[in-house]
């Protein structure tokens, strides 16, 4: 093959990675790396977001390469885009002839618009890319027909194409992921050496409302468990990885499937430090396995609670009510098995006293971890399509990172909800028991990560306020007549 390809991780810069908990490797274009290097081309791999450099670094390393294809793709999905954007506009300038691959979350939903934004890019490749990256430069290679590769949007002349979509790989054992492309002394997080991102499956059985993922991946599937085994010995082995983050939506959809994977994990004896995402429902679902959790090297628990309301639980579609994630977060302390609960506001009307309602409620939950994020109209989700432009205050695409608020409430102004929910999140983590179990817990590894997690939470909220206090810009409730963003003209569900 002849084909030079360059993987790009856009500088997006997220306050949480960059002042917080640190980077994890790139694990879509890493996924997508392996298939490519054994089909044959020349790939590197630039993690422009962890390196840090100027635009005028990474033309220069372009330049040293010399590739045929960049391939642009980023975990922030919205939140990303216009720095994607911004780094494709970069390449073009510098060397027009190389064709621009754009792949993700977002481009996948919003494919042709961005088309119409950006002529620079050459193709965009919804959904999962390891079986149609590969078709499509060989097409590209061999001058063939791109009409038969599924999966892409592309142009021919002026007109934009999108190819009908690909159906979902079913053996993803199939498909090797590039972990020599990983330039791994970048990735350290929680006090280990070296920390990897890894999936175990796609997709997830729920259909939550505000949630985009399940519709991404169509229907959840997985690695078997000996694939996946086989991944962490060689991330222990030949790259002394002691960190693994599961990427999963729902780590546990099926238990029997689960277990075997925790005995390989045990017998295999890696000494790994495991963080998976698992639903608080699941979790109670397999409180017979959650010793095994831990002696598999399971230390971090990420739940989506997202409400400690029973009401607000029905309405968006998910499966926890309070008295299940309470459950949750005693079996894992149990174990020694750190909690982390996602909680969003926005999906009720916030005011002062749902925002004590929250509190007190949360420190009846009493989980290690409070991630507080904010509702995100994406417009391919359900919750999303419900929101009228006049009530979205912030246009910048740039903010529609979970941490930041983009839509109104109708009883606080922003830096009230902004001014509640920081206080939730400092006292919350200064409460006398998560101080105690900090420094006198019982499990070392318990206390290490809690201790890692607490210092990066002190800088994320410190640099959460800066940002707010001098970078952040809302516009006024009604400004607004359309949404922000290539899908603006989508119509509002009713």
């Amino acid at each position: 093959m002849s084909g030079r390809i360059l993987l790009v991780n856009p500088a997006r810069h997220f306050i949480a990675n960059k002042d917080g908990v640190g980077y994890l490797t790139p694990l879509g274009l890493v996924s997508i790396g392996g298939p490519l290097l054994d089909a044959g081309f020349t790939v590197k791999l630039i993690d422009h977001d962890t390196y840090g450099w100027s635009f005028k670094k990474l033309v220069k390393e372009i330049r040293k390469f010399q590739p045929d294809y960049v391939l642009l793709g980023h975990s922030g999905s919205t939140a990303a885009h216009k720095t994607a954007i911004k780094t494709i506009h970069e390449i073009k300038q510098t060397f027009p002839n190389i064709k621009i691959i754009y792949g993700g979350v977002y481009p996948s939903y919003a494919d042709q618009s961005i088309m119409r934004e950006c002529n620079e890019i050459n193709f965009i490749v919804r959904g999962e890319g390891e079986q149609t990256i590969v078709e499509l430069i060989n097409a590209i290679e061999n001058n063939t027909s791109l009409e038969a590769v599924d999966g892409i949007t592309w142009r021919n002349g002026n007109q934009i194409i999108a190819n009908r979509s690909r159906a979902p790989i079913r053996n993803l054992d199939a498909y090797r992921l590039g972990w020599e492309l990983v330039d791994w002394p970048l990735y350290k997080m929680f006090g280990f050496n070296r920390a990897a991102g890894l999936q175990f499956s796609r997709g997830c059985p729920l259909t939550c409302s505000y949630c985009g993922q399940w519709m991404f991946w169509k229907k959840w599937r997985h690695r078997s468990p000996e694939n996946i085994v086989e991944q962490l010995k060689i991330l222990s082995q030949d790259y002394g990885v002691d960190y693994v983050w599961f990427a999963d939506e729902n780590f546990s959809a099926d238990k029997d499937t689960l277990k075997r994977l925790l005995e390989l994990i045990i017998a295999a004896k890696l000494n790994l430090s495991l963080n998976i995402n698992m639903t608080a429902a699941d979790v109670v679902r397999d409180a017979d396995l959650i010793p095994m959790y831990k002696a598999a090297g399971i230390d971090y628990m990420v739940m989506g609670v997202e409400s400690l309301k029973d009401e607000v639980i029905i309405s968006i579609h998910k499966n926890n009510p309070f008295a299940i994630s309470k459950e949750a977060v005693r079996l894992l302390r149990q174990n020694h098995i750190l909690s982390l609960t996602n909680i969003i506001y926005g999906l009720e009307q916030e005011s002062w006293r749902t925002i004590r309602e929250k509190f007190t409620n949360l420190l009846e939950l009493d989980s290690d971890i409070l991630n507080a994020c904010y509702i995100m109209p994406h417009f391919w989700t359900a919750q999303g399509r419900t929101v009228k432009p006049s009530d979205v205050i912030q246009s910048d695409l740039d903010k529609w990172s979970y941490r930041n608020q983009v839509v109104a409430t109708p009883h606080l102004r922003p830096f009230e909800l902004f001014l509640g929910v920081k206080l939730t999140e400092a006292l919350f983590h200064l409460r006398p028991k998560a101080l105690w179990r900090i420094f006198f817990g019982k499990d070392k590894r318990y206390r290490k990560i809690m201790r890692s997690s607490m210092w990066a939470g002190i800088r994320v909220i410190f640099a959460e306020i800066f940002e707010f206090m001098f970078q952040t810009k809302f516009s006024a409730q009604g400004s607004l007549n359309k949404l922000p963003g290539p899908e603006s003209h989508l119509p509002v569900l009713k």
